[in-house]
Parts: structure tokens; C-alpha cells; sequence
């Protein structure tokens, strides 16, 4: 249990949010609360301190907050903000995904007691078996060259939820691929991610009684990037909050939600916020992006937002980039040229700070090459990426981070990561087997403190020592057994990583010394001081052949790209692809630049 000084530390940084009505409006609400928060609005800043104020003020241990998050990657990051409120060791907050929420506080609690068809104990598939079932079953159904992949069975499975109802044979070939799917996992005694979030969603809707026992422990639900979590955890949320006497704090925009092939909707976000029984917060303040960025953000969007820059004085770049000879030819430009440049444009500016951000990991790999020959180290995060984060995967990084200096500066804390580890556990853990497994992090930690060590032989120990024997140990961390033991394939020898040093692997999320590549989907949540958005060309960013919805989520998936610059965004194009046959499309630019680009002339910008 936190300290009473810790718990109210969030209240030297309330100060923050003066000046800012819409920011101060989200602190002080008091029953449910959307907050719809443009890019840059400090809408994590708002979160962190209000899940402080409700732990701190609205609720008493064991009764806590959960905060459920869209990935990882959001619940990391929340983590470290709330560790410096001294508040992530706190036993009655809980920060993770949904598919977490849904497996410890849901169906691990309360499913054997509904008749809910899950295994005993809950054991995840990996992505292997995942994806050998789905084939396995969808061939069987309708032969070897069946036209369906397992995301089309996955966004199926997400949308139609109610199978008593006509919709749900809406395509009858994915319903029934989907039904043998899910029975084949359930002898192997498995079941996915989605099946915990809709295993979840039975729960909650189809039990009454569930309803005040949930409200008992999580009084309050919080709920960060509502409009990536589509309509399972909706429709989780709705009976909670409107049935269950649940406390709502959700925060989003609908204008990035880019996740419509996994079944995500930001209208549903949209519904939320136009409740009567729901006050609803517009954070429209751009702490991030200076005043022509914002603007020209809001033209790529084609509707305007009324989002203003926190300083208007600040200019910036927006610059439309012709290499003609295609995506070497931009990569080259931006490696010779552009990269310099943006180094010697602001004193103190790092690798770090500029990012390169492109639709497939395919554009990725022709970047890194040219980094990497050039002399640039960079850090990738797309499907390339050898590893996936996920919840160990990311707890090995920070373990790192605090080996490589961190803990001199208390970042991140050595309770937190202790915290982390016994929270991978199922079930609940004593107090002596939470000291033992402090003592047994602490002295490791302690033993592998060193600035410039190799990262591999730490990964090695840490697995063998600490990881593997977890992960054996618990059904629920199967798939995240899969990814560490890749990251482990990674810093073998003659391994992709296997030269990275401690404090690169603790940085792997985002370091000074590295240029940082992402796709555009991957950097949402991210900003950078210069922005390199390449392969801006027509068939690439649109793909060719879009139906009306697809083209308007690339269009805010292109929006996402624009608003993650601070100082400068530079698209880059050569006006022709290469299919996937191998041949040359001369399509032009992407119609979302030419569009930019002229709407930008007639404002003069």
C-alpha cells in the first residue's frame, strides 16, 4: 500500500492543468466522463492525474480503479506516469489490457461459477497453434485453397457477438469456420485473446449477479483509447457503467481510430460521449504540434476541430518531398540529406527525435538497410520487429533500463517492477510469497547493474533465472512464452540483436541514439520533433481499390502520421509502386498529399 504523502503527490502537479478548461473539467467530473482528446491535448497528463484523484479521493483499499488500456505498449507508459505519483505499486489499481482485465478479474474470478466455456486452468494458445487450428479447420470446411485468413474470421468474431440472431450467419463459410475454430481450441483446452474479451462479454451481459461483485472490487473503470477496443468491450462497459453502478472515465479520439480491420468502431466512442447521463470533455489545446502542423493536420482530415497550438508563435515545416526514383531514391534523400539536416536545424536535437513512418513493414525494411549502411543505428517497431511487446517481453526491457542506470535516477522503480512480476501470477499471491519474489528480483537486478554491459548474456540470465521457470509454471502466459522466446532467438549468437547493449535494450521503446521506424499504425500514442512520412505514393497510402470506409481510415490513419510531428513533417513520394506481381503502377501521389498540398496553397500556408 502506498504512503499517505505518495497517494497525494498528484496534487503538487494539479497546477498543471490551470489554463486549461477542458483539462480541469475531466479532473473534476464526478460521475461518468468521456473525454474526447485531440493529438497532443495532454490527454495521458489528464488521465494519470485523475486515476490518482480516484484512488487518492472516491475510493478505499481493497475497493481500487481499473484502468484498461489498448495495448501493452499504453499500460507501460501509464505505468511509468503514475510510478512517478508513487502510485503503480498501489494493490488496489490494476493498469493492463483488456484481454488482461478480461482474463484476472473476469473469467478467472467468476466464469466456472456462470457456466462459461472456457478451460480450468485458463490456458492461451500461442500464435502458432492459433494460427496451424484456424488452418487446420478452415481447409477441412472448404478446402485447401479456402479464401479466408484468420484476421477475416477475427474481426468476424468481434462484430457479430449475438449468434442467436440472423446476423450472425451474415457469411456462413465464417461461422462455421469460426465455430470449429473455437471447438478445436477448446479440446486442446485453449482459447485466444478474443476469446477472453467475448468469453467476457457473455459473462457480463448473460449474469446479473456478476454485475455487483465486479462493482464491489473495481467501483470505478477507466478506459484509454476507447476507440481502438471495439464493440466485445463496449458493450462490457455499457453494462457495467449503466447496469452495474460502475464509475466510467474513458478518454479517446475518434478521429485516430485506425483499427477498423480488428473490428474497432471510434463511433462507439462517439455514442458514448452523447449520453445524458454521461458528461462529455473536448481537450482541444495542442501542447505538441506547432500552429501549421495542427492546421494542416485538420485540412488532411477534410473537417475542421477548432484545435489550437499552446504556442502560437512556434513555426514549423510541412514539406511535400518528389524523389522520382522510388523508395531507395527516398530512402537515400532521407538518410544523406534529410537526417543531417534535422540534427543541425535545433541545438541539442537527437536520433531520438526524428522518426520515420511508413504503411508496411516491406518500406521498413528498404530504410533500415539504408540506415544501417549509412552508420545509423535505429530502433523498429513493426512486423518485422523480432519480437512482439508484450508483457514479459516489455518487463525484461525495463529491467534492463533500471540495470543501465536507472536506478540512480529511480526510473523506472524497483517496486514497480516487483510489483510487475508477482502481478503475472494467477490467482492470488501471499505475503510471503511476495516477499520472496522481491527478494528474488531485487538481488538479480542487483547482481546484472552495469552502463555499457552486452544486453545478450542479461536476456539469457534473466529468462533462465526468473522468466522461463514463470511462464512453465502459469497456463495464462503461453503466447508471451512464444514472443520471449523469441526475443531470446534475437540475442543469440549470429541473433538480429546480439550486439545491443544493455542500456539500447532498456531504451528499446524510444532512445536518444536511435532513429526510430515505425508504420503509421505503430506510432499512434508516439511524437517526435521531425516526422519522415515515406512512400506517400497511390496505391501505398491509399491502397488501390478502397471501399468508402477503408479510405476514410487511411485517411485518419495518414491524419495520425501528420499530428505525431512536432517541429516538422516532411511526405516524401515517387509517384509509382511496385505491386506485389512486381509490377511498375504509375498511379501518382497519394491523393491524401495532392489534396494537402493544394488546400495548404489556398490558405496560404
Amino acid at each position: 500500500m502506498p504512503s499517505r504523502e505518495s497517494s497525494a503527490a498528484y496534487l503538487r502537479h494539479v497546477g498543471d492543468l490551470e489554463g486549461n478548461a477542458g483539462q480541469q473539467a475531466a479532473y473534476n467530473s464526478c460521475g461518468h466522463c468521456v473525454v474526447l482528446a485531440g493529438p497532443g491535448s495532454g490527454k495521458t497528463k489528464t488521465l494519470v492525474l485523475k486515476l490518482a484523484r480516484m484512488l487518492a479521493e472516491d475510493v478505499r483499499a481493497p475497493r481500487g480503479v481499473a484502468c484498461i488500456t489498448y495495448s501493452q505498449e499504453c499500460a507501460r507508459e501509464l505505468g511509468r506516469r503514475l510510478e512517478a505519483l508513487g502510485l503503480r505499486d498501489a494493490p488496489n489499481l490494476f493498469i493492463g489490457t483488456v484481454h488482461g482485465f478480461c482474463l484476472r478479474h473476469l473469467l478467472m474470478p467468476y466464469a466456472r461459477f456462470a457456466g462459461i466455456e472456457v478451460p480450468d486452468p485458463i490456458t492461451v494458445a500461442t500464435t502458432r497453434q492459433i494460427e496451424t487450428t484456424f488452418t487446420r479447420v478452415a481447409e477441412n470446411l472448404l478446402g485447401i485453397n479456402q479464401p479466408y485468413r484468420l484476421h477475416h474470421m477475427g474481426k468476424y468474431r468481434r462484430v457479430h457477438l449475438d449468434r442467436d440472431l440472423p446476423d450472425w450467419m451474415a457469411d456462413p463459410d465464417l461461422a462455421r469456420i469460426t465455430i470449429g475454430y473455437e471447438r478445436a481450441l477448446r479440446d486442446a483446452g485453449l482459447v485466444d485473446f478474443d476469446d477472453l474479451v467475448i468469453q467476457g462479454n457473455r459473462l457480463v451481459n448473460d449474469n446479473d449477479w456478476v454485475l455487483p461483485v465486479i462493482a464491489a472490487r473495481w467501483p470505478i473503470l477507466a478506459v484509454d483509447e476507447y476507440q481502438d477496443l471495439g464493440l466485445p468491450l463496449h458493450r462490457i462497459i455499457h453494462r457495467l457503467a449503466f447496469d452495474g453502478g460502475v464509475r466510467l472515465f474513458a478518454v479517446g479520439d475518434a478521429d485516430q481510430s485506425v483499427y477498423g480491420f480488428t473490428g474497432a468502431d471510434g463511433g462507439l466512442l462517439l455514442e458514448l460521449g452523447q449520453r445524458d447521463d454521461v458528461e462529455c470533455v473536448r481537450l482541444q489545446l495542442n501542447y505538441r504540434s506547432a500552429g501549421q502542423i495542427i492546421r494542416a493536420s485538420e485540412l488532411a482530415l477534410g473537417e475542421a476541430r477548432g484545435y489550437r497550438p499552446h504556442d502560437p508563435a512556434r513555426q514549423a515545416v510541412v514539406a511535400f518531398v518528389e524523389r522520382p526514383g522510388g523508395l531507395k531514391d527516398q530512402a537515400a534523400h532521407v538518410v544523406d540529406n534529410l537526417i543531417p539536416e534535422a540534427l543541425a536545424e535545433k541545438p541539442g536535437r537527437t536520433l531520438g527525435d526524428i522518426a520515420i513512418l511508413y504503411r508496411a513493414a516491406p518500406v521498413g525494411d528498404l530504410f533500415a538497410d539504408a540506415l544501417a549502411a549509412a552508420g545509423f543505428d535505429y530502433i523498429r517497431v513493426d512486423n518485422a520487429a523480432p519480437y512482439k511487446k508484450v508483457g514479459l517481453t516489455s518487463w525484461i526491457e525495463d529491467c534492463a533500463a533500471w540495470c543501465s542506470g536507472g536506478w540512480r535516477r529511480g526510473r523506472p522503480q524497483l517496486t514497480g517492477l516487483i510489483q510487475r512480476w508477482t502481478g503475472f501470477r494467477s490467482g492470488r499471491v501471499s505475503e510471503i510469497e511476495e516477499r520472496r519474489a522481491a527478494r528474488v528480483v531485487t538481488e538479480f537486478l542487483f547482481r546484472h547493474r552495469g552502463d555499457d554491459t552486452p544486453a545478450a548474456p542479461f536476456v539469457a540470465a534473466i529468462r533462465a533465472e526468473l522468466v522461463d521457470p514463470l511462464s512453465a509454471a502459469e497456463p495464462s502466459l503461453a503466447d508471451q512464452r512464444e514472443q520471449v522466446r523469441r526475443m531470446g532467438v534475437a540475442f543469440a549468437p549470429e541473433g538480429r540483436l546480439v550486439d545491443l547493449d544493455l542500456s539500447s535494450l532498456g531504451g528499446r521503446d524510444g532512445s536518444p541514439q536511435h532513429v526510430n521506424m515505425l508504420t503509421l499504425h505503430s506510432a499512434k500514442g508516439c511524437e517526435y520533433d521531425v516526422v519522415f512520412m515515406v512512400g506517400m505514393d497511390m496505391g501505398a497510402m491509399p491502397w488501390a481499390k478502397e471501399s468508402e470506409a477503408e479510405l476514410s481510415e487511411s485517411r485518419r490513419l495518414f491524419y495520425v502520421g501528420l499530428t505525431r510531428a512536432r517541429d516538422a513533417v516532411h511526405m516524401l513520394y515517387s509517384g509509382w509502386t511496385i505491386d506485389r506481381y512486381g509490377r511498375v503502377r504509375r498511379l501518382g501521389r497519394s491523393s491524401f498529399v495532392e489534396e494537402l498540398e493544394v488546400r495548404l496553397k489556398v490558405e496560404g500556408i
